[in-house]
């Protein structure tokens, strides 16, 4: 009964001393520290700029001609109403409304006619038409409410129209962070799938090519090597994705960006469950690319297979917000490895029903299993192997 528990301490010490000195090795290189604290200032500065931009008053500046109070607060009203952000100004004549709107000051301007009966509008080169929709809409509410003040009528009595609103689908104003959460997920899982993938197979060329694999398999399994080297990298690509997406969250919740609700707190959860399986997937078949190649010359004709099915992966994440109710869209998040680009965006947008999230998180599980055995086979077949590089085609006849 004790040589099983032997063995597996064996196995578990030898996958972490591997995994160990990975991380040591990668966490302590100067490249790993600059591009992370690099990536950590980008963030920073991309959220303050972001929220300067999407913060600051962008209210269009309109010109009356005249102290008429019922006008100014009617074109203010108006534009509420409308979720139109107007800042009226009150000017003393004609020649003051042109300068300005000339200058640039002024979005445009009502003047009086010389009848005092209808307004003029000046503009410099046309007026936005929703802008010009509300002014219209004021001048004739103001108009109307003073001619039957004129003919003594009173308005309270006459019947008011009013709207009442019912939407066919409730509000979920958590929706755009979640959706943001998301998509960065989706570039972060891009972006550690091409570094840390590449990680991967670069060391396990860099170790076959010094024969430093062969000192290694002299006293642990390939796979407990492959396993510690996964894992190892993997742990990185994590902790980087962990700093960098803890850096995105208090760099939007500092400057009012994110109100970081409980449900985007969910997303972050969801997003790095995806993010370690979609990172496992391509990881063990960058391993099996390495072991492929002799010479890192050969590597990336060797792994551009590996690269483009990424770089597919990334794209659909990316254009794919744009269109998740398409045919395509709907039928690559159902397949692995979009699925892991795909799904949290589709969780984040409430497309995805519980099963689907369930079916589609199960066929990402088995897409990992098959990947991490066909991965197993290529790498314990091939890592001693030298001279010319295998092909896939020879290197999955030798899988089987």
């Amino acid at each position: 009964m004790s040589s099983p528990t032997v063995s597996d301490n064996g196995a578990f010490r030898s996958i972490w001393l591997i995994a160990e000195r990975e991380i040591v090795t990668r966490a302590r290189t100067k490249s790993f520290v600059i591009s992370t604290a690099l990536l950590m200032v980008v963030i920073v500065v991309g959220a303050i700029v972001l929220a300067a931009f999407t913060g600051r008053d962008d209210a269009k500046k309109i010109g009356v001609v005249g102290a008429d109070a019922s006008l100014s607060q009617t074109i203010s009203a108006v534009g509420s109403a409308t979720d139109t952000k107007l800042d009226v100004v009150t000017l003393d004549s004609t020649d003051q409304a042109r300068s300005q709107v000339t200058a640039g000051d002024l979005e445009a301007a009502l003047v009086p006619d010389a009848t005092a009966t209808s307004q003029i509008l000046i503009s410099k080169s046309g007026v936005d038409p929703t802008i010009d929709g509300i002014l219209r809409g004021a001048v004739d509410q103001v108009v109307t409410t003073q001619a039957l003040a004129a003919r003594g009528v009173d308005q309270s009595t006459l019947p008011r129209a009013s709207i009442t609103v019912e939407q066919t689908q409730p509000d979920n104003p958590d929706e755009g962070q979640r959706i943001v959460i998301a998509l960065v997920g989706t570039i972060l899982l891009i972006t550690a799938i091409m570094m840390g993938g590449s990680m991967v197979a670069v060391g396990v060329v860099e170790e076959k090519t010094s024969r430093v694999v062969e000192i290694l398999l002299a006293t642990i399994k390939p796979l407990h090597l492959l396993w510690g080297k996964i894992i190892g990298i993997g742990a990185i690509a994590l902790a980087q994705v962990l700093v960098l997406g803890g850096t995105a969250l208090i760099a939007g919740k500092a400057t009012g960006l994110l109100t970081i609700p409980g449900a985007a707190l969910g997303m972050f959860a969801a997003v790095i469950a995806w993010f370690v399986l979609g990172f496992l997937f391509f990881a063990t078949l960058y391993a099996a690319t390495g072991a492929l190649v002799s010479r890192q010359e050969e590597l990336s004709a060797s792994s551009a297979p590996l690269t483009i099915l990424a770089m597919a992966v990334m794209y659909s994440g990316i254009f794919g917000i744009q269109a998740l109710d398409s045919t395509i869209v709907t039928t690559l998040s159902w397949i692995p490895p979009f699925s892991a680009a795909l799904m949290p965006i589709r969780i984040a947008t409430g497309d995805a029903s519980a099963l689907q999230i369930i079916v589609t998180f199960a066929l990402m599980i088995l897409a990992c299993a098959i990947a991490t055995w066909t991965a197993a086979r290529i790498y314990q077949r091939t890592i001693l192997r030298t001279g010319s590089r295998v092909k896939w085609s020879e290197a999955l006849s030798l899988s089987r």
